[in-house]
């Protein structure tokens, strides 16, 4: 009896080393295959123009199609802004909400942009600080970002334009 379980034993070791010597064993590197076309990213990102006629009561609304429900709930949507023309080399976008010092009248005063969310749109107000609307009297240009939960990464600052720009290879012209 002991004979045949020592044969079973010694059949068993042996499988498991021939089997791991063909695993194990690798030959060349074959050549590389052709690239493949770019995968589609979930990550969108769009730039609006905001005509000064779009502001009323110190609130403009840009229509943004692809913002969903889920986005919205479980996602990530940054706004950002900027008073540069789109067609410079720098533009520098400012994460909402923004606080500045503009001079309104020849007085100085401070001016916050915010933003609200919802399906499909996003709101831009701008208030004083007292919280007197403003409406801009000049074309101003806002940048949405919206990321999906299931492409979130964490550790990335989602108020940092050039982070996001670089984490998530998000196209400057997009």
């Amino acid at each position: 009896m002991r004979l045949g379980f020592l044969k079973g034993k010694v059949m068993a070791i042996a499988v498991a080393v021939v089997s791991l010597t063909m695993v194990a064993c690798s030959g060349e590197d074959g050549e590389d295959g052709t690239t493949g076309a770019p995968g589609s990213s979930s990550v969108q990102s769009s730039t609006f123009t905001i005509a000064d006629t779009a502001w009323s009561n110190g609130n403009a609304i840009i229509t943004v199609p692809g913002l969903t429900k889920d986005i919205a709930d479980n996602g990530v949507v940054s706004v950002f802004f900027t008073f540069d023309s789109l067609g410079t080399d720098t533009i520098t976008w400012n994460p909402l909400p923004y606080r500045f010092v503009g001079n309104v009248g020849g007085t100085n005063q401070f001016i916050t942009l915010q933003n609200t969310v919802s399906i499909g749109q996003v709101t831009i107000s701008a208030r004083f600080f007292d919280n007197t609307a403003i409406n801009f009297n000049t074309e101003t240009n806002a940048r949405v970002v919206m990321i999906p939960s299931a492409n979130m990464l964490s550790g990335v600052n989602h108020d940092n334009y050039d982070e996001m720009v670089k984490v998530y290879g998000i196209e400057e012209n997009e």
